[in-house]
């Protein structure tokens, strides 16, 4: 199959402050064995020192030539209108302009793809993994197995024992309890085969650490929503999806070995108290634009989870479950925040 009738890919990262996980992640991209994609990395208003570094690195282990540079840098308006019309780089490096959270990151990342008309599917990788070589090939061969999937998820294994597993694509979701599961969780690659229809059937999002989306979701449902800022975004998108009639996908060849264990962690596990407020702010916003007669019930269940803390004397951290849920309850609701 020649490079002119395989779909174009975007794929697109976000980096904050992290040089050392990005550009990790970034080598590991430069050894896919798919041959039409693009590198897209958005910065989201990092330190001086990182963004040189980044840039120190891409002119350093990027190969360039006269027709196609190693980096291209734009800001987020030059970006969002396609960049220079003609001009492909290895790697196109977009400034945000500001800590815009997780969609606010990669949405002009999606928007430049869009302008530059040339994209079939955007995939969205979290900048704290690394991929196999082949994790693009199996996502499009999924994704175009299927026309009706708009997201596809790839296997997601714990970076530093590769064996075990964080999730087989996506999670379950309790609109009662307003918690998620990762499907496959905590099993051990070698021994657990995944069922990829019972995967497919049983996602209620795939999880954001790795998504290949469509073009045609793209147009039709939108972009991620920005008042998230951090957490429940693909489950709004998957949810939105669903509406308008696409399906979850799962490759289960496609291999992601992700640094960070957020992606099954719950609340029960802790984090920082910011990343907590983050967390349960999210879920109230999730359960009051889509599941408002679940209100009643998701809100005792954060309740609960903040005394639970409380009793094992993280104050701080119950203090941020609270204060993530009333400031979920704060927002204001409507059109969607970002077209």
């Amino acid at each position: 199959m020649n490079l002119a009738s395989l779909p174009k890919v975007y794929v697109i990262t976000l980096n904050w402050n992290r040089a050392a996980e990005t550009t990790s992640c970034m080598a590991s991209l430069l050894r896919l064995d798919y041959p039409n994609f693009e590198l897209v990395l958005c910065d989201n208003a990092s330190e001086a020192e990182c963004v040189e570094s980044l840039r120190g690195w891409i002119h350093a282990n990027v190969a360039s030539d006269p027709k196609r540079p190693a980096m291209r840098e734009y800001d987020n308006a030059a970006a969002c209108a396609g960049g220079l019309r003609g001009a492909a780089a290895r790697i196109t490096l977009i400034h945000t302009g500001g800590n815009l959270g997780f969609a606010g990151g990669l949405n002009p990342g999606v928007r430049y793809a869009l302008a530059r008309a040339d994209a079939s599917y955007v995939w969205l990788l979290n900048n704290d993994t690394e991929v196999s070589p082949d994790a693009l090939t199996h996502l499009v061969a999924r994704a175009e197995e299927d026309r009706s999937i708009g997201i596809c998820g790839s296997t997601l294994l714990e970076f530093g024992d590769r064996n075990r597993i964080q999730a087989w694509g996506g999670a379950c979701y309790s609109p009662v309890t307003a918690r998620s599961r990762a499907i496959g969780a905590f099993g051990d690659v070698r021994r657990n085969a995944a069922d990829a229809p019972a995967v497919e059937a049983a996602m209620s999002y795939v999880i954001g650490a790795s998504m290949l989306v469509s073009k045609r979701l793209l147009e039709v449902v939108g972009l991620m929503d920005e008042r998230y800022f951090l957490y429940s975004e693909e489950h709004d998108w998957a949810h939105r999806a669903r509406q308008c009639g696409f399906r979850l996908g799962f490759a289960p060849a496609s291999c992601v070995f992700h640094r960070h264990g957020a992606t099954i962690g719950t609340a029960s596990n802790g984090g920082s108290p910011l990343s907590v407020f983050y967390l349960y702010r999210a879920k109230m916003i999730f359960v009051r634009q889509h599941m408002l007669w679940c209100l009643p019930s998701a809100a005792a269940t954060i309740v609960w989870e903040a005394t639970k803390f409380a009793i094992k004397r993280r104050f701080a951290v119950a203090a941020a479950v609270l204060r993530g849920l009333t400031a979920g309850l704060a927002v204001k609701l409507g059109p969607l925040g970002a077209k």
